[in-house]
């Protein structure tokens, strides 16, 4: 949207520095995140981001939803399933004797 506004001027600067602000918001979210989380855990569901900028980017910019993308998101949503019922799994099997 930034790149819709000329150089330097006041809406440029505004929505550009609202990137910004937002990208500091994700950055102490993913703190906080792989500060309560397991490391591996974190790491296989911030994949989904990839899910999210599909969803968003429907919704706000009205990109087009390709065959390609629905089934990417999926594998990657599969992908994250496998692991955390693996994890799981793995768990369990730790705690009986």
């Amino acid at each position: 949207m930034a790149a819709g506004e000329n150089f330097m001027s006041a809406g440029f600067c505004l929505k550009y520095a609202g990137i910004i602000f937002l990208l500091g918001i994700y950055a102490i979210g993913w703190q906080q995140i792989i500060k309560y989380l397991p490391l591996t855990t974190a790491y296989a569901n911030k994949a989904v981001t990839i899910v999210w900028g599909i969803v968003w980017g429907f919704i706000f910019f009205h990109e087009h939803l390709s065959y390609g993308k629905i089934i990417g998101a999926l594998i990657i949503i599969i992908g994250i399933v496998m692991f955390v019922y693996s994890d799981v799994n793995s768990k369990r099997g730790a705690d009986k004797p």
